[in-house]
């Protein structure tokens, strides 16, 4: 019950919710005419040559709806060739009407606003280079330091943020691999709780903020997960892995998993990064003619994993569900009742059969040891 009570709305909002809505929003909401002919188009009609269709006229919501039904209608909605952003407009004016619906009790479910919330709508489109799975295999085969070809697949296999993988230490990663428990062993490091018992995963801690002693080091660079994250790692990044540590110097606590190649074995910075991986070896290799336009960074990986891991996008044949794109990513979780329950807490406790099966079944393959 709401903290109005329980009150007893116009007939018309059960009999005709479509009308008595667009009503609610000209005449109570006194929205301007252009917002209400965004509405219209969203919900009632779209313009005859638009190659794409309102929510009435593709989802027979009255008789009940899926998030399978929300999903398409997100679907064809980008298969029209719209920019993120309009896409995000149209989906959030369904979701606003179905809320108002759903707020008097005239259907029972909002999928719409689910879908929005599992959904990373990627508004760089001007910045947004496109690249195939194909041509970043490419790519990353052709740069032989090890270092940094294994700081690339990292990147592009896990859609990890920039001070995250430079902040992970040895003990954030376990490789089942004789060399890499060598190296745990010569170095004294003993693997964190997180995946001392995983295998072949990579954690990524909610620690630290950006200027914070963490494991007795000032970082430089801050983690912005809202909740530690396990990574399952698939046979292709343990292998970069395993060919950087075969390599790697000698280093004292907290033994950083990237270093620098100048002078002493230090954490790498973010600007050596950049210049190695998304500069120089992006022009070398001609992924991009210029490596420093800006266009390509680090960052543009994120969005490479989001496409191609999402259904119905990028040049992937396989996906999983969004929400498990959102919790590898470590985006914001999302509340599904009113007590708050978050759906992300099923990875976390179900983190086996709800995480690493699902990700090594779709992770894309970029055959640089084939």
């Amino acid at each position: 019950m709401s903290k109005y009570g329980d009150l007893d709305f116009d007939d018309e909002w059960y009999d005709q919710p479509l009308q008595r809505y667009l009503y609610h929003k000209r005449e109570v909401d006194d929205v301007t005419e252009v917002r209400f002919a965004d509405i219209e188009r969203a919900i009632v009609s779209s313009p005859d040559d638009a190659g794409w269709q309102a929510w009435d006229e593709f989802v027979d919501w009255r008789d009940g709806m899926t998030t399978d039904d929300a999903r398409a209608f997100l679907r064809q909605l980008r298969a029209a060739g719209h920019r993120e952003r309009t896409v995000e407009e149209r989906l959030r004016i369904v979701q606003s009407f179905l809320k108002e619906l759903l707020d008097r009790g005239v259907i029972d479910s909002n999928p719409v606003a689910y879908v929005c919330d599992e959904t990373d709508f990627d508004h760089d489109d001007q910045e947004k280079l496109d690249r195939s799975v194909a041509e970043i295999g490419a790519y990353l085969g052709a740069i032989p330091n090890h270092q940094i070809r294994a700081q690339g697949v990292t990147f592009a296999k896990t859609g990890v943020r920039l001070g995250e993988n430079l902040n992970t230490d040895l003990p954030f990663v376990h490789l089942d691999h004789d060399i890499f428990y060598e190296t745990l062993d010569r170095h004294g490091v003993g693997l964190h709780s997180e995946v001392a018992d995983k295998p072949d995963t990579l954690y990524i801690p909610s620690e630290p903020t950006k200027g914070e002693q963490f494991r007795g080091e000032q970082r430089q660079y801050g983690n912005k997960r809202k909740r530690g994250t396990r990574i399952p790692i698939d046979s292709e990044l343990k292998r970069a892995l395993l060919d950087w540590l075969a390599v790697r110097p000698e280093t004292t606590h907290p033994h950083p998993l990237w270093t620098s190649p100048y002078g002493e074995p230090t954490r790498a910075s973010k600007s050596n990064l950049r210049r190695n991986l998304t500069d120089y070896w992006a022009e070398e290799t001609g992924l991009v003619d210029d490596g420093s336009t800006g266009a390509f960074t680090p960052h543009w990986f994120r969005h490479f994993f989001t496409t191609n891991m999402q259904p119905g996008r990028g040049y992937h044949d396989d996906s999983i569900a969004p929400t498990l794109v959102k919790y590898i990513r470590g985006d914001v979780g999302t509340s599904t009742e009113s007590n708050g329950s978050d759906i992300m807490d099923v990875y976390s406790h179900d983190w086996g059969d709800q995480v690493r099966e699902q990700y090594l079944d779709a992770i894309y393959h970029f055959g640089i040891y084939d």
